[in-house]
């Protein structure tokens, strides 16, 4: 059984089958706080709620991905953002990396399994960096 994670987690992404997905695998994974948005601008209007971990879409309605990206870092570097999107340019997914993004996965190429690792590897180096301090 997985423990309960009830840090706050969004989603932010313009595709409601997508988000459905994504609020699956991290039910799955023991994650009860999920908030979604749909667009960028509710997502900085929410940081109040102070999210630990971000899963981000690059292609949104109202910005980019990366601009939201650098809105969430200058509000809590310490947040952690997973770029999850149909985007593939690979330039985009390198500034993804060096602006912050702990990855970047590709929707199509991604399976469920591979994004639970994914949240469930970060979650453990997060336990362990939380016992070192």
């Amino acid at each position: 059984m997985n423990r309960q994670i009830d840090k706050v987690t969004f989603i932010v992404d313009k595709d409601p089958f997508w988000t459905a997905k994504l609020t699956q695998i991290l039910a799955d994974l023991g994650y009860t706080n999920i908030v979604t948005f749909s667009n960028g601008a509710d997502c900085v209007k929410n940081f109040d709620l102070n999210p630990n971990l971000i899963i981000l879409d690059y292609q949104l309605k109202d910005m980019d991905g990366l601009e939201l990206l650098q809105k969430i870092k200058i509000y809590n570097a310490e947040i952690v953002v997973i770029f999850c999107t149909e985007h593939k340019k690979l330039s985009v997914a390198v500034n993804a990396i060096k602006s912050g993004s702990l990855d970047y996965l590709v929707k199509s190429g991604s399976t469920n399994k591979e994004l639970a690792l994914l949240i469930k590897n970060m979650e453990e180096m997060r336990v362990v960096a939380e016992k070192m301090y």
